[in-house]
């Protein structure tokens, strides 16, 4: 069996569903929708779709489809979720799931409703640098953690180049969520408070009204401890578009994390100037097989259609990354810690 999908949003990880859905042995990529009939014509002429919608409600009544990616902006995943639900389509959106909590709740319980699977798409729980890490707190070589740093923040041509719309999000909904949710993952515990600082400038000085970067501090029910920093001004004489590094202190030692592939293999060109850093880990295909975990965790969504396997991560983490984020912006905006309420 073939799980049969529609791709809904023909922007920037548009092409790694594409390439996932290609390629993977138990799919199909029926269709792909965007409002700009000519990017979703472009990406199915060359992953091979076959049928190109600019309207998702006309492409969700297509009964070819099994499933559907929410490939949409950050702000942008409620109603696409809502109305696949309705008419049967299994769901795997892009992080954050929502970007307020009210919205987070209203998608898991059409999901609920509909009796269709809603996953979001945190791919970083495939990540073999944070996977070991929680292989090692399991077996009981590290202990349990008590406190994890997370660094992940990207350069300017993210905001600048890379998003259109980066004026109606920000580095912690785009960034953030991934850390708030590793953070959640290996600590096993929920978020019970947080306090979070921020500082504009330099996006702002460019037209882009947001702050430039994001540091929190989330403190867990279990007693354990996080801090999150995250930042869309690095300069972009960096080899790689994104720094990725953490430390996660146990009880019986520490787990580091140097995710920066710009070390590992770097091509260089005299044409190009600087050296480019090759990805190895999140997004690579190897003689026609998929090989990272961006591609991970597309594959056990479909294996989860296909066979009725267990999610990895559900609903119900994406209610809690949402509840977290929106208790760190209220933070930030009233200058003092805040309750995280259940």
């Amino acid at each position: 069996m073939s799980v049969r999908m529609g791709i809904i949003g023909a922007g920037v990880w548009a092409k790694t569903h594409c390439i996932a859905y290609q390629l993977a042995p138990n799919a199909e990529l029926v269709a792909i929708c965007d409002i700009i009939p000519e990017k979703a014509k472009s990406l199915a002429e060359k992953y091979g779709a076959k049928r190109v919608y600019t309207d998702y409600k006309e492409m969700l009544k297509d009964p070819e489809i099994d499933a559907v990616a929410v490939v949409t902006p950050d702000y942008a995943h409620k109603e696409p979720v809502l109305d696949a639900a309705a008419a049967g389509k299994h769901i795997l959106v892009e992080k954050p799931m929502a970007t307020s909590l009210a919205d987070a709740i209203e998608m898991h319980e059409a999901a609920k409703k509909y009796g269709v699977i809603l996953m979001p798409d945190f791919h970083n729980r495939w990540n073999p640098c944070f996977v070991t890490a929680k292989e090692s707190i399991a077996d009981g070589s590290l202990g349990a953690p008590k406190y994890i740093f997370i660094r992940h923040s990207n350069t300017k041509y993210v905001p600048f180049t890379m998003l259109n719309w980066s004026a109606k999000s920000s580095v912690l909904w785009f960034l953030g969520s991934h850390a708030c949710d590793l953070a959640r993952f290996i600590m096993e515990s929920n978020v019970k408070r947080v306090y979070t600082v921020s500082r504009k400038g330099v996006l702002q000085k460019a037209g882009i009204d947001i702050p430039d970067f994001f540091i929190s501090i989330l403190e867990f029910e279990n007693g354990g401890v996080a801090t999150i920093e995250n930042s869309w001004i690095l300069p972009d004489v960096l080899q790689s578009v994104g720094e990725f590094r953490a430390q996660i202190v146990c009880e019986n030692g520490i787990h580091n994390i140097e995710f920066n592939t710009s070390d590992s293999c770097v091509t260089y060109t005299e044409k190009q100037g600087r050296g480019r850093s090759r990805d190895l880990y999140a997004q690579n295909v190897v003689y026609g097989k998929l090989k990272g975990f961006c591609y991970d965790s597309i594959l056990h969504f479909l294996d989860c259609v296909e066979n009725g396997t267990e999610l990895i991560c559900n609903s119900i983490d994406g209610i809690e990354n949402t509840r977290t984020l929106e208790a760190m912006s209220k933070s930030l905006e009233i200058g003092e810690p805040v309750e995280v309420v259940r």
